[in-house]
C-alpha cells in the first residue's frame, strides 16, 4: 500500500513518492485504462514534443504494492515554484498552456480532470504540466468536471491581476484551493463586465445557484474547443496587468558603467573560484547578475519583489530558452511561508530555495531602510538561504541611493552603518575577501557561512 504523503495525497489515481535517487509517480490500478490510453493514443507523445507536459520513463510494475499498476519516473526538475510566487506573465503562460493541453487532449478523446496552477512548473520561459495522471476520458455531452476549479484557481486570479494589479495573486497563498467566485466578481473593476469571458465564466458563474453536476449541460468536443479558444484569445489580449511602473527596474541603467563593470569582474572571479552548485540571487532586479551566475552554477533562483523586474527576467529566459534560471516574485520582508497540510504540503521558500551560494547585490540598504529590517535579521535572512558562500554588497550611508532612502524616511534613520553590517554578518559568516568598487566607495564582501554546532 502506497500511503499518502504531505505533497501528494489528493489524487485517487496516483501517488508521488520521493526516493533517495529522486521522485517517482505510482499509478494505481484504478487508473490503468486512462493511463494506457494516454500513453498509447499519441496524446502523451504530442504533449511532450510540444513542451506542454513533463516526460517520464516507465519503470514497470511494483511487485511489493498490489494496488499499483505501474511506476514511472518523471524528468526531475531542479526547483518547484508556486503560483503565488509567479509574475503576471508566468500566470498567463500557465493558463494558456492548460487551455492548449485541453484542446489537444480533446482530439484524442481526453480532458484534464484537474485545473490547478499548482500542477505546473515554469522552465525555459514555458509552463509545463507536472501531473501525468490528470487526464480522463471525454465523450460527447460530458461535463468538464474541472470547470469551476479552473474559474476559481486559474481564470479568476489572472483576471484580478489584469484588472486590479499583480499583488492580487498573493491571495492564492491564503486560498491554495481557489478564490470564491463571488469574491472575485465583487473585486473586479466594472470594465471587466464588458469582457465576455469575465461575464460568462466569473460574474454570471458566481451567481449560479444549484448543483453543477446535475444542472450543467454537457458539451460536445467542438463546443468545448470553442470555449477554450475563446478564453485563450482573451488571455492573449490581456498582455499586461494593471500596474504602475516599477521603481527599481531601471536601477542598473542609471549606474556608472565603470562601477558595473568592476562589480561584474569581482563577482565573476568569485563565482569562478567557488564553482557553486546552486545560486540564489536575492534582489535580482532585472537579472543582470543572475544571468552571469547561470554561466557558473547548475541552477539559479532569481528573487525580486518587483513584478516588472521578474517579467523582464522571464522575457529574457524565454527569448534565450535558458533552462537553469527560475524567476520568483517574492518580497523578502514577507517570504513565502510553508502552507497546506501540517504546513508541509508546500514548503517555504527557505526550504526550497536554500542554495550553495547567495548573491545580495545593492540589496542590504533596501531591506534595512525601506523595510525597516534590522541588520541582524538581514544577516539571518542571507544565512537562511545559504549553505556555503554569500556575495554581499554594502552601499555606504553617504551614497546617493542611501541618502535618498533615508530622506524618504524623514532623515531620522540611524540603524545603518558599515560597522553594524560587519558585526551582524560576522555572527553568521566568516569574511573571506573585501573589495571596494572603484570611486563608488561601495564594497563587495565574499563571506563563508559559519555552521553553528547543533545542540
Amino acid at each position: 500500500m502506497i500511503t499518502p504523503n504531505y505533497s501528494s495525497y489528493r489524487d485517487p489515481a496516483a501517488r508521488v513518492v520521493k526516493k533517495q535517487d529522486g521522485w517517482y509517480r505510482y499509478v494505481f490500478n484504478g487508473y490503468q485504462k486512462e493511463f494506457d490510453y494516454l500513453t498509447q493514443s499519441g496524446l502523451y507523445l504530442e504533449l511532450v514534443e510540444k513542451g506542454l507536459m513533463i516526460s517520464h520513463k516507465d519503470i514497470g510494475p511494483d511487485d511489493g504494492s498490489p494496488d499499483v499498476y505501474k511506476v514511472i519516473r518523471p524528468d526531475q526538475i531542479p526547483f518547484q515554484s508556486y503560483p503565488f510566487e509567479w509574475s503576471y506573465s508566468q500566470w498567463r503562460k500557465a493558463l494558456i498552456a492548460l487551455l492548449d493541453i485541453n484542446n489537444i487532449a480533446l482530439k484524442y478523446g481526453m480532458i484534464l480532470k484537474d485545473a490547478s496552477p499548482f500542477n505546473f512548473y515554469i522552465t525555459k520561459g514555458r509552463a509545463v504540466l507536472l501531473d501525468t495522471t490528470s487526464f480522463i476520458l471525454f465523450t460527447k455531452n460530458d461535463v468538464w468536471v474541472a470547470y469551476r476549479q479552473f474559474c476559481e484557481e486559474f481564470l479568476g486570479p489572472l483576471a484580478l491581476m489584469h484588472y486590479n494589479g499583480d499583488q492580487w495573486s498573493e491571495l492564492v497563498s491564503a486560498y491554495t484551493r481557489g478564490l470564491p467566485l463571488a469574491f472575485i466578481s465583487r473585486q473586479l473593476r466594472r470594465s471587466s463586465w464588458f469582457s465576455l469571458t469575465c461575464l460568462l465564466h466569473i460574474h454570471l458563474h458566481a451567481r449560479f445557484r444549484g448543483s453543477p453536476a446535475k444542472s450543467q449541460k454537457g458539451f460536445t468536443t467542438e463546443k468545448l474547443q470553442s470555449l477554450f479558444s475563446m478564453i485563450r484569445s482573451t488571455a492573449l489580449s490581456w498582455n499586461e496587468p494593471y500596474r504602475l511602473k516599477g521603481i527599481w527596474k531601471d536601477y542598473y541603467d542609471g549606474g556608472s558603467p565603470k562601477y558595473i563593470l568592476e562589480k561584474e569582474k569581482t563577482v565573476i572571479r568569485w563565482l569562478d573560484d567557488i564553482k557553486p552548485g546552486t545560486v540564489a540571487d536575492l534582489g535580482a532586479n532585472t537579472g543582470r547578475f543572475a544571468f552571469i551566475a547561470a554561466k557558473y552554477a547548475d541552477y539559479v533562483i532569481a528573487i525580486d519583489k518587483d513584478e516588472n523586474c521578474i517579467d523582464s527576467i522571464e522575457d529574457e529566459i524565454e527569448e534565450r530558452s535558458i533552462a537553469n534560471i527560475t524567476a520568483l516574485r517574492i518580497d523578502l520582508a514577507e517570504p513565502s511561508p510553508a502552507r497546506g497540510v501540517l504546513n508541509k504540503e508546500y514548503p517555504s521558500i527557505f526550504d526550497r530555495g536554500k542554495s550553495d551560494t547567495v548573491l545580495g547585490l545593492a540589496l542590504v540598504h533596501h531591506l534595512c531602510i525601506d523595510m525597516n529590517i534590522s541588520m541582524q535579521l538581514v544577516a539571518e535572512t542571507f544565512s537562511a538561504f545559504c549553505e556555503r558562500f554569500a556575495v554581499v554588497e554594502f552601499v555606504p550611508p553617504d551614497d546617493e541611493r542611501v541618502v535618498q532612502l533615508i530622506a524618504n524616511r524623514g532623515g531620522l534613520f540611524t540603524g545603518y552603518s558599515e560597522e553594524l553590517f560587519i558585526t551582524a554578518f560576522s555572527a553568521e559568516f566568516d569574511q573571506v575577501e573585501e573589495v571596494e568598487i572603484g570611486a563608488s566607495k561601495r564594497k563587495l564582501f565574499l563571506l563563508k557561512k559559519r555552521h553553528k554546532p547543533t545542540v
